[in-house]
C-alpha cells in the first residue's frame, strides 16, 4: 500500500503538469494518500 501511494502520488503531479486538471483534485489526492500511507503503516505494525 505504501509503496502504491508513493507511486501514484508523484505520477499524479506529473500528470497535472503535463495535461492539467482541477485544483481540487490535488489536495485532495494528498489526503487519500495520507490516509492509505497511514492504514499501510498500521497494518505493518500489528
Amino acid at each position: 500500500m505504501q509503496l502504491f501511494v508513493l507511486a501514484i502520488l508523484p505520477a499524479l503531479i506529473l500528470w497535472q503538469l503535463t495535461y492539467g486538471i482541477p485544483l481540487i483534485v490535488m489536495p485532495a489526492s494528498l489526503l487519500v494518500g495520507v490516509i492509505i500511507f497511514w492504514i499501510g503503516q498500521t497494518l505493518r505494525e500489528s
